[in-house]
């Protein structure tokens, strides 16, 4: 009886230490809210095309998720004074009281070549009708260097959020000056129909795609118990 209890606790430890391995991680967890700007410089092997621009409203926040074909670029993102056309210089103008730009480097936005190759995405400027993203607009597609303004009701903290299996970018801005929106719910937006765009539930959970080390650690670390075990009770076994 002795033995069966403790090839059940240690059982029980090891599934325990394998579950949480697997847990998935939220984004308000990895990225906090903040109004600064957020910088990646990310180096991708490839060149990543921009294939989809989708916005939803979630309790606390709009979503705007640009979708790529290939790796995640590097990117800049953050509140600006003023939105010029890249490469004319000309001066862009967006609904709202606050302004946000999203450059992503290197990156694209037209099906080669450059000369006669079609926009991968059409519609623009276009107005989300959305609590805090009032407008969206592409505002260069020039020398591996994609850039978007997003106009902003007002100045409010947001986060950036990457996924992957495909590669999307989400900038989530919120809906009041609250510093830590949560949920997230589905609904439809630009570019295509569907569910935002987020991959995610609707707990507001999102897929981590960070560092897996702590995982693999605690997944090693459970199967080693098992091991242990089975090995421990061999030898007891034999061991008169």
């Amino acid at each position: 009886m002795r033995l069966v209890r403790s090839v059940f606790l240690t059982l029980v430890l090891a599934g325990a230490a394998l579950a949480l391995a697997s847990a998935p991680a939220t984004a308000s967890q990895t990225r906090p809210w903040s109004t600064d700007t957020r910088v990646s410089h990310r180096v991708p092997a490839g060149l990543p095309v921009l294939a989809d621009v989708r916005t939803a409203h979630h309790p606390g926040f709009d979503r705007i998720t640009f979708e790529l074909a290939g790796p995640l670029p590097g990117y800049r993102i953050g509140y600006v004074q003023s939105l010029t056309e890249d490469a004319s210089g000309r001066p862009v103008s967006l609904a709202g009281g606050a302004t946000m730009e999203v450059v992503m480097r290197p990156a694209q936005a037209h099906a080669n070549p450059l000369n006669s190759g079609a926009p991968t995405v059409n519609g623009l400027p276009f107005s989300p009708g959305l609590p805090s993203l009032k407008e969206v607009d592409q505002t260069g597609d020039f020398e591996n260097v994609v850039s978007y303004g997003l106009g902003i009701d007002h100045r409010v903290p947001f986060r950036v959020v990457e996924l992957t299996g495909p590669s999307r970018i989400a900038v989530d801005v919120a809906t009041s000056s609250a510093s830590s929106p949560t949920g997230a719910t589905g609904s439809s937006g630009p570019g295509s129909s569907g569910s935002g765009g987020s991959g995610s539930g609707g707990s507001g959970s999102l897929p981590f795609t960070g560092s897996q080390t702590t995982r693999l650690l605690l997944t090693g670390l459970g199967l080693g118990a098992v091991g242990a075990l089975v090995l421990a009770l061999a030898y007891r076994t034999r061991t008169p």
